[in-house]
């Protein structure tokens, strides 16, 4: 991840709504993803994120494509209609059930040997996390105290530090979690390889606690 960066070539205005015309690649490499990102505001505070693109034909399959933020310490409770309670991926999600679930994000971590991803959740249609609730068709959530890059850096738990701060994802998928690291390569079924990308979500001031 710390490996990629985002070029912009346009942004524009087009009445309630923010364009951006954008690729994601490597540095000296042809983009992986170009993608045109829609983010439209309405009055009553509803916001709506549409995404749509086209991965590189020549490209490999993707870990994982969605949004990212860093909230408030404080927004450690959430509740979520999905894949619960504990993680899910796409190769590791039938032991859970979809349902409303409760959580924090001190209770998302799992306590690998060596820190790395954890906490993933598939089948959400609903979010809720502070004043915000986020509404989709079908995404990924994952809420962690811990950022991505300080997952990558540790290689010991006692070296992993958290920094004051909630990370929130809301992805349109996540690969799963094989990676022929240690046993056989990811199935195809479990990949992120798709070349067309469309995905969308609304993010609501919440309206009620669940």
């Amino acid at each position: 991840e710390d490996r990629t960066f985002t070029k912009v070539y346009d942004c524009r205005v087009e009445g309630n709504t923010v364009v951006v015309d954008a690729a994601l690649s490597c540095v000296a490499r042809a983009p992986i993803f170009r993608f045109t990102q829609r983010i439209a505001f309405f009055a009553d505070g509803t916001v709506e994120v549409a995404l749509q693109g086209d991965v590189r034909q020549n490209a490999v399959w993707l870990p994982r494509l969605g949004f990212e933020w860093e909230l408030k310490s404080e927004l450690d409770r959430f509740s979520y209609f999905g894949n619960g309670p504990a993680e899910s991926y796409r190769d590791l999600c039938h032991a859970g059930s979809v349902s409303l679930h409760r959580s924090t994000a001190a209770r998302e971590y799992v306590p690998y040997v060596r820190p790395q991803e954890h906490g993933n959740h598939t089948a959400v249609k609903l979010l809720k996390i502070g004043d915000l609730e986020f509404r989709a068709t079908d995404m990924e959530i994952n809420v962690s105290r811990y950022s991505t890059a300080a997952l990558m850096k540790a290689e010991h738990t006692a070296e992993l530090v958290a920094d004051g701060k909630i990370h929130l994802r809301v992805d349109y998928k996540v690969s799963g979690l094989g990676s022929n690291s240690c046993g056989p390569d990811l199935e195809k079924p479990y990949r992120l390889d798709e070349k067309q990308i469309a995905f969308s979500f609304t993010i609501d001031p919440a309206k009620d606690r669940m």
